[in-house]
């Protein structure tokens, strides 16, 4: 079989110039090849790391929310929960682990999401985890919606300012088999794309502003808020308002082995490494406007996480003298914490949410 650099070059062979967002998606989730599909992996000793992979901390807060949530819409006997982005399922682990009250009662059925095939295998087996390719087929009655860091690996697409006009880069041959690059196209100044970048970045952005057009994100929320008839939709990822994000730059980004490496990694070697860009928090609100924005760190401290770090402290000082694995994981909930917490770190992160 062909490799997938191969295969790019030949569909822009025949097709021309392609989408951005049409490498990105390749490159991370070629069936063979993508990044996800072929060795991409969360974790410590993976290429990068999320909150459920710092500890189960993360997930044992997620499971105070679902509970409260649960709780909110009157104890419904059936309460899914779809986690879009699953990956290997350690999230899943978590809040099972942690057994929330809507688990042991059996409403709460835990739907893992991941698009590889490789992730799915990993999934956690438990009556109440269900592994899944794609999302629901028809709304639920009640539920929520979760992604944490999904906006991010979504298909994007390049704009950049030039001369006062905006043009489209597209991704072209690069001068080195088996590498890409970016050709610019002028983008039409009548196309709704283009009045949009004006109003989110001003229609005298600076020339060479370059700005990341997130319309993956954007189709992926409006499906999420269409899944449910009553519930919420809850997105945890880095991210900004598109002119601040565009003003700083460097939005694009590749890890593999958590190293961050060449900035332009992702055009070099397809399917190699990881590619990632902050989430446009404005761009995602075209869609509908959220009813909560706050720090990932807010989020976490409104549904218990000090409450928790306090009973792992007792724990800790009740059997630090066994030093059993019990009291170790209870120890280690300070510096989980401390992680999920920081204000230049993950704590910073949005926490956006839906209410439907």
């Amino acid at each position: 079989m062909a490799t997938l650099a191969l295969r790019l070059r030949r569909r822009i062979a025949e097709k021309g110039s392609i989408p951005v967002s049409e490498y990105v998606d390749a490159a991370l989730y070629d069936e063979s090849e993508g990044f996800y599909q072929a060795r991409g992996q969360a974790g410590r000793q993976g290429d990068f790391l999320t909150a459920p992979e710092v500890g189960p901390l993360f997930g044992a807060v997620v499971a105070r929310a679902i509970d409260t949530w649960w709780r909110e819409l009157g104890s419904p006997g059936q309460f899914p929960v779809y986690e879009w982005g699953a990956g290997p399922g350690t999230l899943a682990r978590s809040v099972v682990a942690a057994e929330p009250e809507a688990l042991r009662s059996g409403a709460l059925i835990w739907h893992a999401i991941e698009r590889s095939a490789v992730q799915r295998a990993q999934h956690p087996e438990h009556p109440s985890v269900v592994s899944a390719e794609k999302g629901p087929s028809e709304p639920a009655a009640v539920g929520v919606v979760l992604a944490n860091e999904l906006l991010d690996n979504l298909g994007f697409d390049l704009y950049e300012r030039r001369g006062g006009d905006w043009f489209e880069l597209r991704i072209r041959e690069g001068p080195d088999w088996g590498q890409f690059a970016t050709v610019a196209v002028p983008a039409p100044e009548s196309s709704v794309i283009v009045e949009e970048l004006n109003t989110l970045v001003g229609a005298r952005g600076s020339e060479g502003l370059q700005v990341v057009w997130q319309r993956a994100a954007r189709d992926w929320l409006a499906e999420a808020l269409g899944s449910l008839h009553a519930g919420r939709v809850v997105v945890l990822d880095y991210g900004g308002i598109t002119a601040e994000l565009a003003a700083r730059g460097s939005w694009v980004r590749s890890h593999s082995g958590h190293d961050a490496g060449d900035s332009n990694r992702w055009l070099k070697e397809p399917g190699a490494c990881d590619i990632t860009v902050d989430v446009a928090i404005d761009q995602l609100e075209l869609v509908r406007r959220a009813d909560s924005n706050r720090t990932q760190a807010d989020f976490l401290r409104a549904h218990g996480i000090d409450d928790l770090v306090a009973e792992g402290k007792r724990q800790w000082h009740e059997s630090a003298h066994v030093g059993d694995l019990p009291a170790l994981r209870a120890r280690s909930r300070i510096s989980e914490a401390e992680a999920l917490c920081d204000p230049s770190g993950m704590g910073s992160f949005r926490a956006l949410e839906w209410l439907l």
